[in-house]
C-alpha cells in the first residue's frame, strides 16, 4: 500500500466547483499508473481522461464534506456527547480503542510535541429485532417488538497531525477506491475472457470425441441416437460459449475497453461510492425509539458509506488526545494479565 499512498498523494484542498489543471494532470497519471501504464500509449488518453477524473475529483469533495464535523474522541467528551454514548458502552472504551491502534501509538512516538491526533473511526451498524419491555399507559408490557442497535468492527484509520490533513485524506482514499473499482471489473472480465476460452477447448475436445465415436457406432450398426443428441448439445454449448467470447475484449481491444471501463467509473461514480446521513433515535440502551413515542430518546445522525457489493459502514472524523493515550507498556501488561 505505500506505492499507492505516494501514487495518490499531492494536494486537492479546494472546494469549488472547479479543479486545478495541476491536480487534474497528475490524478491521472495516477489513475494511468494504477489501472495500466500502457494507457499512455492511447492517442489523446489525458484528453479522454481530464474530463471524467475532474468529475471523479469534484465528487470526491462531495464525498469528504457529507462526513459530519469532527468531534472529539475522549473519556472526557463521552458524557456530554449523545453520539460517542451510542459508539462506546463506557468512557474508559474510547481511549481504550484508540490507544490499541498501532499507527496512533507510532504517531505520538514520532510527533513528541505533539498534543492531540486527527483520525478517522470507522464502523458497522447492526439492528437485532427481539421483543423486551415497555411502559404505556402506566402498564409494563413484556412482548413489545423492539429493535436493538448496536455498533461494531469499530478500526481506527488513518491518523493526521491536523483535521485538515485527515479530511484531505478521506478525499484521496475515495479517488483511489473508485480507481480500483475499474481496475476490479478489468480483472474480472480477464477472467471471464481466461474461462471462456478454457470451456472453448474442453468443449471441442469433446466435440471431436463423440464424432470419432459416432463414425465408429454408425459403420457398424447405423445406430447412435444417444451420440448424435450428445453432439448437437456440444455444438449448441460450443455456439453459446463463442457468442459469450466475443462479448469479451480481445488482445486488439484491451487498451479501448480499459479506457472505456475507467470512464464509465469515473463518470458514475455514486453508482460505486456514496455517502448519506442516517438518523437515528435510542434510548440510553441503544434501542431505537419511534416519533411520538413515549420516553427518553437521543437523536443521532451517522454518515453512512454505501459501497457496492460490501457492508455499508459508517465513517467519523474525531481528535483524540495524548493525555488519554495508554502506552504499549500498560496495553501489553493488561495482555498478559488477561492471557494469566
Amino acid at each position: 500500500m505505500r506505492i499507492l499512498d505516494w501514487l495518490f498523494g499531492g494536494n486537492d484542498d479546494d472546494n469549488g466547483a472547479t479543479v486545478a489543471p495541476a491536480v487534474i494532470e497528475r490524478r491521472i497519471e495516477q489513475v494511468v499508473q494504477i489501472v495500466n501504464p500502457h494507457l499512455k500509449h492511447v492517442a489523446g488518453y489525458q484528453r479522454k481522461l481530464a474530463p471524467v477524473v475532474e468529475q471523479a475529483v469534484l465528487y470526491c469533495r462531495q464525498i469528504e464534506a457529507r462526513i459530519l464535523p469532527s468531534l472529539e474522541m475522549s473519556a472526557a467528551a463521552w458524557s456530554e456527547n449523545p453520539l460517542l454514548r451510542a459508539l462506546f458502552a463506557t468512557a474508559d472504551d474510547v481511549p481504550a480503542l484508540f490507544s490499541r491502534c498501532t499507527e496512533i501509538q507510532d504517531f505520538f512516538a514520532e510527533s513528541p510535541c505533539a498534543e492531540e491526533v486527527w483520525a478517522s473511526l470507522s464502523f458497522r451498524r447492526q439492528e437485532l429485532q427481539g421483543f423486551g419491555l415497555a411502559v404505556h399507559d402506566n402498564t409494563v408490557r413484556h412482548d413489545v417488538a423492539q429493535t436493538s442497535v448496536s455498533f461494531v468492527d469499530k478500526k481506527v484509520l488513518q491518523p493526521r497531525a491536523s483535521e485538515y490533513d485527515a479530511r484531505i485524506e478521506i478525499r484521496r482514499r475515495a479517488f483511489k477506491f473508485l480507481v480500483t473499482q475499474a481496475l476490479e471489473q478489468i480483472a474480472s472480465v480477464n477472467t471471464r475472457r481466461k474461462d471462456l476460452i478454457e470451456q472453448r477447448a474442453m468443449l471441442q475436445a469433446r466435440l471431436s470425441m463423440f464424432k470419432g465415436q459416432r463414425a465408429g457406432i454408425e459403420s457398424m450398426f447405423e445406430g447412435g441416437v444417444d451420440t448424435v443428441g450428445k453432439i448437437e448439445e456440444l455444438e449448441c454449448r460450443l455456439a453459446e460459449n463463442e457468442r459469450s467470447l466475443a462479448e469479451c475484449p480481445g488482445s486488439g481491444d484491451t487498451l479501448d475497453y480499459v479506457m472505456k471501463r475507467v470512464r464509465s467509473v469515473l463518470t458514475h461514480a455514486a453508482d460505486h461510492l456514496e455517502v448519506r446521513p442516517v438518523g437515528l433515535r435510542l434510548d440510553h440502551a441503544n434501542i431505537l425509539v419511534s416519533e411520538g413515542s413515549f420516553g427518553a430518546a437521543t437523536e443521532i445522525v451517522l454518515p453512512e458509506v454505501r459501497v457496492r457489493r460490501a457492508p455499508q459502514i459508517h465513517v467519523l472524523v474525531g481528535r483524540f488526545p495524548r493525555s488519554e493515550l495508554i502506552r504499549r507498556e500498560r496495553l501489553f501488561d493488561e495482555a498478559r494479565r488477561l492471557l494469566g
